[in-house]
């Protein structure tokens, strides 16, 4: 029995665009759903003939965007039959849609129910209207309280919240509002991200002009403490750097990602990766960027790959532990050297001095951050990558 693998579905079309937001996203006048979906039943099929993911089944599924939400619940059905039909899907799979308030209603969520989603993920990002307004939001406070409202009354019991912290004018205190309002629906689980200015981002350009300042790297540390506190008290565990969750609410298709498992990415510039058994490196590929071109590719060839790559030793071995140390449990030390024939520490003698300065902990043959690493890990993981 083959192991089964993730599904990632992208849906590139937004509203709006968020001056932050360097995904893969587009605003167009038309939506062109009906053709957009059907490019992607057209890869689905291409790829299930595929040898590295024949005869395996799906265990997660994922539309992520852009915002998923725009789609029907049609589209959406179509896709998971599809997937069903031509792969597979496991007897419980974890089936998530990314959802934006404002951008989908209480119908909508039912129908999504109804064609077999049963995990939503809704951007909050905050409650707080002026924050709203700077990140570039087209919702507001009490869209985000009716979505999910709407989640629950569709019959969902497993839904996440997001939520951005670290955004310039925010503090420690607004934080906590944000914290106390999210936790009014009992989210079981909630993600909260630190806002990153990423280039080619308007964010980008702005902080290049001088004209937008992040916080102090003090505050942010602040704001992580009161977020994990906070959440704690909830009865939501940190499973992973910016993820908690009550016990069986993991997202299990981005424990995938962490673990290093295979998943297979359709929609204009998914990704995706495969490794072998016996291969200590993999392999992975991306899509076309472009919707347009995404469509007309898969017409063309029943793919759209703009380019594969095999990573080198080093590389493999420093995404390994760049995910890996995102779970709170880590790396397995023995599976690391299983796979690259060496220790963590040899590859990166940076390690062994994270571990004298107590910022990495090994406890039972697992490598994984102390709570001061988890909160300086984004400047440790430059050293990996």
């Amino acid at each position: 029995m083959r192991k089964p693998f993730s599904l990632y579905v992208h849906i590139p079309y937004c509203v709006s665009k968020c001056p932050y937001c360097d995904f893969n996203s587009h605003v167009a006048a038309r939506i062109p759903e009906r053709e957009y979906t059907q490019a992607l039943l057209r890869e689905l099929r291409h790829y299930s003939e595929h040898e590295v993911w024949a005869s395996r089944s799906v265990k997660t599924v994922f539309f992520g965007g852009g915002t998923p939400s725009t789609f029907q619940g049609t589209s959406i059905g179509a896709v998971l039959d599809e997937a069903d039909g031509l792969f597979g899907l496991d007897e419980r799979p974890e089936i998530t849609l990314e959802a934006n308030p404002g951008a989908v209603d209480a119908g909508r969520f039912r129908d999504y129910r109804r064609c077999g989603v049963n995990r939503i993920s809704i951007g909050a990002q905050t409650f707080d209207a002026e924050l709203l307004r700077f990140l570039g939001r087209v919702h507001g406070a009490e869209e985000t309280r009716q979505a999910l409202t709407s989640v629950r009354e569709a019959g969902f019991d497993n839904f996440s919240l997001d939520l951005i912290y670290g955004i310039p004018g925010q503090t420690v205190d607004g934080v906590s509002r944000d914290l106390s309002q999210a936790l009014e629906s009992e989210p079981p689980h909630l993600s909260a991200y630190n806002l990153t200015i990423e280039e080619g981002t308007p964010f980008h350009a702005r902080y290049r002009q001088g004209l937008l300042h992040p916080l102090d790297e003090d505050v942010e540390i602040g704001m992580a403490e009161r977020i994990q506190r906070t959440l704690a008290q909830a009865g939501l565990d940190r499973y992973e750097i910016s993820n908690y969750a009550r016990t069986g609410f993991e997202s299990q298709h981005n424990v995938n990602y962490w673990e290093g498992g295979d998943y297979l990415g359709v929609g204009a510039g998914a990704h995706s990766h495969h490794r072998g058994p016996s291969d200590p490196l993999g392999e992975r590929w991306h899509n076309e960027r472009s919707p347009a071109v995404y469509m007309r590719r898969t017409e063309e060839a029943g793919h759209a790959v703009a380019e594969h790559e095999r990573p080198e030793c080093r590389q493999a071995m420093a995404e390994h532990l760049f995910t890996g140390l995102r779970m709170i449990g880590g790396v397995s030390v023995p599976a690391f050297r299983r796979r690259f024939g060496t220790k963590p520490e040899n590859a990166f003698p940076e390690i062994a001095g994270w571990l004298s300065e107590g910022l990495l902990v090994e406890t039972n043959h697992r490598l994984h951050f102390a709570p001061r690493g988890l909160l300086l890990a984004n400047e440790l993981f430059v050293h990996l990558v």
